[in-house]
C-alpha cells in the first residue's frame, strides 16, 4: 500500500494506492486502485472552472467508476459540496474507505457503495453531480454506464450535470457516440497536455467533457 499526496484547490489530499487489489473472475490487479491522471485533470477542472465550482456548492455529488475517489473526495474537501457517493466495484470499496479516512471526511459526507454499470441505486437518491474520470475506454460497456446514469439523473431546471475527464486516445470518441445514442449531449469544454504521473518525461493529452441529458 503507497500514500501518496496532491494538491487540489489549495488543499493537499492523500490518496491511498493498493496493491493487493484483484479481479476475483481472473485474478488480475485492477487498476482502479491506483491514482490515474484523469482523475486529477478533472480535480483540477473543477477548480478553476466557475461554473463547476457554482454547481458543486452544497450538492450530492455521485463519482461512478472511482477507483481511488479523488474527484469525489476533493468536491467535498476543497468545493464546498455537501457529500460524495463513491461508487465502484466491490473489490475497489476497501481502498475507497481508506481514502474517505486518510482525508479525515466522515460516512456522512462521503457514503462507499458497490455500484455495477447497469445497476441502480435507491430512486430517492438525489444526485445533482455525476463525476466520471478515465471511465470511456470501452464502447461496448457504455449502453450500460448509459442505464445507470439515466437512473442517476434528474431533469428540468437545476437537474443533474455531469463532468469527466479522459485520456484522448482510440476509442474514446466511439465510447461518446455511443452514449449520444443512448440520450445522453456529451460536449468537450478544455484539453490540457500534460507529463504523465508514473512517467513525468512522457506527456499525453487529456480532455473535459461535459455531460448532459437530451
Amino acid at each position: 500500500m503507497d500514500l501518496m499526496h496532491v494538491v487540489v484547490a489549495g488543499h493537499t489530499l492523500a490518496v491511498v494506492e493498493r496493491d493487493d487489489t484483484h479481479d476475483p473472475a481472473t485474478g488480475r490487479a485492477l487498476t482502479g486502485s491506483w491514482l490515474w491522471d484523469s482523475s486529477l485533470v478533472l480535480a483540477s477542472h473543477l477548480a478553476t472552472c466557475s461554473s463547476a465550482r457554482l454547481q458543486l456548492q452544497g450538492a450530492t455529488v455521485l463519482e461512478l467508476g472511482a477507483g481511488t475517489g479523488l474527484p469525489g473526495i476533493a468536491a467535498v474537501a476543497c468545493l464546498s459540496a455537501a457529500r460524495c457517493v463513491l461508487t465502484d466495484v466491490q473489490p475497489l470499496l476497501p481502498g475507497l474507505r481508506a481514502n474517505v479516512e486518510a482525508n479525515g471526511l466522515t460516512a456522512a459526507q462521503a457514503d462507499v457503495r458497490e455500484l455495477r454499470w447497469g445497476d441502480q441505486l435507491e430512486p430517492e437518491l438525489t444526485v445533482d453531480v455525476v463525476l466520471m474520470s478515465d471511465v470511456f475506454y470501452d464502447p461496448e460497456d457504455m449502453p450500460a454506464m448509459a442505464a445507470t446514469l439515466r437512473g442517476l439523473w434528474r431533469h428540468g431546471g437545476g437537474g443533474t450535470v455531469g463532468w469527466a475527464a479522459s485520456e484522448v486516445r482510440d476509442g474514446v470518441q466511439e465510447c461518446m457516440d455511443v452514449l449520444r445514442e443512448q440520450g445522453f449531449a456529451v460536449a468537450e469544454v478544455d484539453r490540457v497536455t500534460r507529463p504523465l504521473l508514473r512517467d513525468p518525461e512522457q506527456k499525453a493529452a487529456f480532455a473535459v467533457y461535459r455531460v448532459s441529458r437530451r
